[in-house]
């Protein structure tokens, strides 16, 4: 079971993934909101960035105790073999 990140892989690809999602919220968000967003008041935008980075905060918590208990579970399996195919 492979259950860690491939070291050989360049990260590129996941970058240029990462870069084409955000452009295609930036373009979902200016066909709902139009340019009201560059016009909304400041605090109004300030709530809005508090309340995604809670988000975030929030899932990054949830994943933390994932990682938390996989580390956990490595301590007591041990190892895995990183010649082992996982069947992918």
């Amino acid at each position: 079971m492979k259950i860690f990140m491939d070291t050989e892989k360049p990260i590129g690809p996941e970058v240029a993934k990462f870069v084409a999602k955000v452009l295609d919220r930036l373009a979902q968000g200016e066909r709902v909101f139009g340019n009201r967003s560059l016009l909304a008041p400041t605090a109004r935008l300030l709530d809005e960035v508090q309340q995604e980075l809670e988000d975030v905060a929030g899932w990054g918590a949830l994943l933390w105790v994932r990682l938390e208990r996989l580390r956990e579970r490595v301590l007591r399996e041990g190892e895995p073999r990183h010649d082992e195919d996982d069947g992918s």
